[in-house]
């Protein structure tokens, strides 16, 4: 589990509310216990912390709109099952390649680069986030993903001597995080999954010039692979090519540098201009 929440980035965070840039830690309703809410000093809204310890931006699970696709990640067993049992051999099975997490962390942090600190887009049950910070114990990590049960899985593996790693439960088209701080924002396996052009601007807003947006997701394929997409896309799943990925990345400031193609998958570096 999360073992400190004293190491909760806060200055990092952004009011949903006001806009304020820079939030402040509240202490618990015990004198001396853990810190149990964060708070805007300027209109007073206060985001709950979780027993696991992520920031919760918000709130009622029903205020989210959910696609069939993303609902799967808020049900029962998903979060243990994810990172245990598909996640270790999903690339293998994309790529058609040997793929495990020691090539994919390399490549991960060959993509990224020395970017700090780093937003951990759909993290999931975190695995992203633990292939950074293996390396890296130091790097500034923030896990954010809008299911509950799986930030409850990430804070579960987190390991002690991560001190600058941290959780918050939020919107991916709408993060409530400062402008211009990030130098890296990673999506490992959930771009598909999101709406992309409001998304694409919020990770463009956080990121400082020059930082880097890094993503693995599934690309659009052809032939019998592009008949099961089309079938996949009834669910709000979505798939697009190279071609049309940089034309949405222009849009919002993103500079396509790398794009990787392997199989159904590609791993992509945009860096903000």
């Amino acid at each position: 589990m999360l073992s400190s929440l004293s190491a909760l980035p806060v200055h990092l965070y952004r009011c949903l509310s006001c806009g304020r840039e820079g939030l402040t830690q509240s202490p618990g309703r015990e004198q001396g216990s853990a810190a149990d809410r964060v708070y805007c000093p300027s209109c007073g809204q206060i985001y709950p912390i979780t027993a696991s310890g992520a920031v919760d931006f918000i709130g009622s699970s029903s205020d989210l709109h959910l696609t069939p696709a993303q609902a799967i990640a808020h049900l029962p067993g998903f979060a243990w099952g994810y990172d245990r049992l598909w996640r270790p051999w999903a690339l293998s099975l994309l790529t058609g390649e040997s793929f495990g997490s020691e090539r994919e962390g390399q490549l991960l942090a060959e993509l990224v680069g020395e970017g700090d600190p780093i937003l951990d887009l759909g993290t999931a049950g975190g695995y992203w986030s633990r292939l950074i910070l293996a390396r890296d114990p130091q790097r500034t990590v923030i896990g954010l993903d809008n299911a509950a049960g799986v930030l409850a899985e990430a804070a579960q593996q987190a390991q002690p001597h991560w001190q600058h790693y941290s959780l918050m439960r939020a919107r991916a088209e709408q993060l409530p995080l400062a402008s211009g701080t990030f130098g890296a924002v990673i999506s490992g396996a959930t771009l598909n999954e999101l709406p992309l052009d409001p998304c694409l601007r919020e990770i463009a807003r956080v990121l400082k010039p020059g930082g880097a947006f890094v993503s693995m997701h599934s690309q659009q394929v052809q032939g019998w692979g592009q008949m099961v997409q089309q079938w996949l896309e009834a669910t709000g799943l979505h798939f697009f090519s190279e071609t049309q990925l940089r034309e949405h990345l222009q849009q919002v400031g993103l500079q396509l540098e790398r794009y990787l193609s392997l199989g159904w998958v590609a791993f992509v570096r945009a860096v903000r201009l």
